[in-house]
């Protein structure tokens, strides 16, 4: 190890910045983003837009347009140089010998110390570094990090540090540091991740007031409620990602794909509580049930479903079960199959001054189908998506010409979409049963409405049939 991470507060002295190049523009922006008093030496007077932007910054500039060479470093904290030609060499020589902590930007042989790659999340910092040989590493090795550290873990920090003393001169039943260790894992930060920072924070008063036991509610768990998307794991929401990362035991149905799955951690518990077709399922009150039995044994749960969880996945009646039962939930949101899957094969499912509403029915079977008013959905401007469709194709088909819907209207079955198996099959919605035969078994989407015809599938179909024509 060259460089000794350390965390520098540049806000308690001035740093010197030489130069005005690109790199230089971007050292000044983490500066004064740092809340850094930077006193910029340019070399040049044409940085009127840069003065500008530092205004809005919580940090503090003073330019200095004079020839770099000649700054006054005295009583610099730091200095930095990015000049990117001989002057950077005379700038880090002047910076050693005055004892002064100096970057010099993609020069590691000229600096006492380098800018990482950083994670900012507010008082959470997490910096990468390749001292200074691999910069573009440092970067994608950031990229992967973003991605699994929350965006609110920040505001966690924060209000642990509010109510540090508190806690440490509070009579606990338990030591401080297994206090907070049950924040951090429990209900109150599952809360403030998801954004309830009212909600945690009076939580963690009557914890505290309580000696310590109020937050883990008797060592109840969470139960994250969590939308997996329609099927590829690149989908998945980064909130989704870092519950899937940190759960106990994960209760999955059929429509979640195994390259969804393979993003949970490795050794949390897989549970499946979906129906397959032929096959007796599980029942949903048996589903809500060892939810409850988790949780209460102090795990964290989630609840995995294809799409999102609050758009025909039974979502909200576990959650009613759950709140009934006091047990802590988190809803976390994913991509739903008409989204997802529309967007896959370029499906605009609105379109201005042609397809101005949008209608999401669910029509397992036929007499579900039979079951549906169709008369609201008979409208041309109402795009119509029907889930769990595939079965029903002719009710789906017959309701809605009946209901008005002129048989020509464009169609499509989004066939097992987003997956390496999907397929889309266009074509008019009075030819829908032959369409969802030709997409195969699987989930699938019926799209009913003149936006099927702005697809690829469909721009696919007419330039295959014009070359037909042709030949």
């Amino acid at each position: 190890m060259r460089f000794l991470p350390v965390f520098m507060d540049v806000a308690s002295g001035p740093v010197a910045l030489v130069g005005s190049s690109e790199h230089a523009i971007n050292k000044l922006r983490l500066l004064l983003a740092a809340r850094a008093t930077v006193r910029w030496y340019p070399g040049h007077t044409d940085v009127a837009d840069e003065i500008v932007q530092a205004a809005a910054s919580p940090g503090r500039l003073e330019v200095d347009v004079h020839d770099p060479l000649s700054a006054n470093l005295t009583g610099s904290m730091a200095v930095v140089s990015a000049t990117g030609d001989a002057r950077d060499e005379k700038i880090s020589a002047r910076a050693r010998a005055a004892g002064i902590p100096v970057n010099v930007v993609d020069r590691a042989d000229l600096s006492t110390f380098v800018f990482p790659a950083i994670v900012d999340r507010g008082d959470v910092v997490v910096a990468i570094g390749t001292s200074g040989l691999a910069p573009v590493l440092a970067r994608r090795l950031r990229e992967r990090i973003e991605a699994v550290v929350p965006a609110r873990i920040g505001d966690l920090a924060a209000l642990m540090g509010r109510y540090r003393r508190r806690v440490a001169e509070a009579k606990l039943t338990l030591s401080p540091r297994a206090f907070w260790q049950k924040v951090v894992d429990g209900p109150i930060g599952a809360a403030v991740l998801a954004g309830r920072y009212a909600r945690a924070e009076a939580e963690l008063v009557r914890s505290i007031d309580a000696g310590g036991g109020r937050d883990s509610g008797n060592n109840v768990g969470t139960v994250f409620l969590v939308g997996a998307g329609p099927g590829d794991p690149d989908l998945l929401t980064l909130r989704a990602l870092q519950v899937l990362q940190d759960a106990d035991i994960v209760f999955h149905d059929e429509l979640v794909t195994e390259a969804v799955l393979d993003r949970v951690r490795r050794d949390a518990k897989r549970v499946f509580v979906g129906k397959r077709r032929g096959e007796p399922g599980i029942g949903q009150d048996e589903i809500n049930r060892r939810l409850v039995d988790a949780a209460r044994a102090g795990r964290k749960v989630v609840r995995l479903k294809g799409g999102d969880a609050f758009v025909f996945g039974r979502g909200g009646e576990e959650m009613e079960r759950l709140r009934e039962q006091n047990i802590p939930i988190v809803i976390v949101p994913g991509i739903t199959a008409a989204l997802g899957c529309a967007a896959e094969v370029e499906l605009p499912l609105t379109f201005r001054n042609e397809a101005t509403r949008l209608s999401f029915v669910t029509a397992h079977r036929a007499d579900e189908a039979a079951g549906v008013d169709w008369t609201g959905l008979s409208d041309k401007q109402t795009t119509v998506v029907v889930y769990m469709g595939l079965a029903s194709a002719a009710a789906v088909r017959d309701g809605l010409v009946k209901a008005g819907r002129d048989p020509a209207t464009p169609a499509a079955v989004l066939a097992r979409g987003t997956r390496p198996d999907s397929r889309a099959v266009v074509g008019r919605l009075d030819d829908l049963p032959k369409l969802a035969a030709a997409a195969g078994e699987g989930p699938a989407l019926l799209v009913v409405g003149d936006v099927v015809a702005h697809s690829a599938p469909w721009r696919e179909t007419l330039e295959f049939l014009n070359a037909q024509v042709a030949a």
